[in-house]
């Protein structure tokens, strides 16, 4: 495992996503094991939990995508390289590691990046800004599907791809800690009926992320439930527009509401029996389906993209053919009815995935594992150089 050695983190905003929430965890348990954490970042709602767990942050505007500014911003950053004496300088975007680079090739440091989402095949101007992520000495993957993208767009790195899979926090998302108390407060919120099977999508106001999809495969659902689109509410006119003419259109006044978005996840999942994620375009992981599948709910989403590798089908959750509206209605109604030892086997199958491939602690400890390797085989090669 690493030991005493001082990494930098550099990440556009600390917000809520998973990037941020995996740069903020990776900086936690740098600390814990007799490391030291450094994140450079333009701040966010959550950049107090940096320190609160023994990190170091300077806030820079890193996020900055103005190339004519990249310069001050770049003698700023070496300016705390050279401070903090960094051995490893890990970047989770573009625009940092296009600010970051020249400095770990000036300073012999080893230069880390991780590739979040899909990489488009474009223009030479778009792959030229793209890039950048794969000047990595190792490349950092959150799934096979996002490997095998980064390979088709630019083949000559795959040996430099490493894949770590995101993790949950199997205790944040333990449901024995999930007071009655949140569960009720967000029952409220929601507007919960007693009775009525949840069916729950939560995710960001994005055409692409399926509501509409999952709308007309349940107008064909004949069984009962109730189904809230968390974070529906928080997108603009026009999509809570669309949204909102397709409930009416299908009759599901009644049936589907939208919400905003909620701090308490957790308790949200708590209320619901099933967990979709229909997304349209392929995911690049699928960090809602493990949440849920924590929290032992039962999950289902498209058999595209990184929710392929998340769920198994019919052992772990269920995965309907992509867009296929008939499918998904079909096992969302599986679903719905299943008895209770059915479900017990599913989230079974499921705790036992989350805790050998998807777990908060081997996200981290396969970072620091490969922190560790490439801190070691870039002194060797240096070594060899020298000679």
């Amino acid at each position: 495992m690493l030991n005493n050695k001082v990494i930098l983190q550099i990440v556009p905003a600390l917000n809520n996503g998973g990037v941020e929430r995996g740069v903020i965890e990776t900086s936690k348990f740098l600390v814990k094991n007799n490391n030291k954490s450094i994140v450079i970042s333009s701040g966010g709602i959550y950049e107090h939990l940096i320190s609160r767990h023994g990190g170091t942050l300077y806030k820079l505007d890193i996020h900055v995508k103005n190339p004519l500014k990249w310069k001050k911003l770049r003698i700023k950053v070496e300016e705390i390289v050279k401070k903090e004496n960094i051995d490893l300088i890990h970047v989770c975007s573009r625009v940092p590691a296009w600010i970051t680079y020249p400095i770990a090739e000036n300073l012999k440091i080893p230069f880390v990046t991780s590739v979040h989402g899909r990489l488009r095949n474009q223009n030479f101007i778009k792959n030229y800004y793209n890039s950048i992520l794969i000047k990595g000495d190792v490349i950092i993957a959150i799934s096979k599907h996002i490997k095998d993208n980064i390979i088709n767009v630019f083949p000559n790195v795959k040996d430099k791809i490493s894949i770590i899979y995101r993790g949950v926090d199997l205790e944040n998302f333990n449901i024995t800690n999930i007071s009655n108390t949140r569960v009720v407060n967000q029952s409220k919120s929601l507007g919960v009926r007693d009775g009525s099977p949840v069916i729950l999508m939560a995710s960001r106001p994005k055409a692409w992320k399926g509501h509409l999809i999952l709308i007309q495969a349940l107008s064909k659902v004949k069984v009962d439930y109730q189904c809230f689109l968390i974070g529906a509410l928080d997108g603009d006119e026009k999509f809570k527009s669309n949204i909102y003419k397709k409930i009416s259109e299908l009759n599901l006044g009644n049936k589907v509401k939208l919400t905003k978005s909620t701090n308490d996840i957790q308790s949200a999942f708590v209320l619901s029996d099933i967990v979709v994620m229909p997304s349209i375009d392929p995911e690049p992981f699928g960090r809602i389906i493990i949440e849920a599948q924590a929290l032992r709910k039962i999950a289902i989403g498209f058999n595209h993209g990184g929710i392929s590798e998340s769920i198994i089908d019919n052992e772990t959750g269920f995965l309907a053919k992509p867009l296929d509206i008939y499918d998904l209605r079909n096992k969302i109604e599986i679903a719905l009815q299943l008895n209770k030892n059915q479900r017990n086997i599913i989230n079974k199958n499921a705790m036992k995935v989350l805790k050998e491939k998807f777990s908060l602690e081997k996200m981290c400890t396969d970072t620091l594992n490969l922190y560790k390797n490439c801190i070691d085989g870039y002194k060797w090669l240096w070594k060899i150089i020298l000679i």
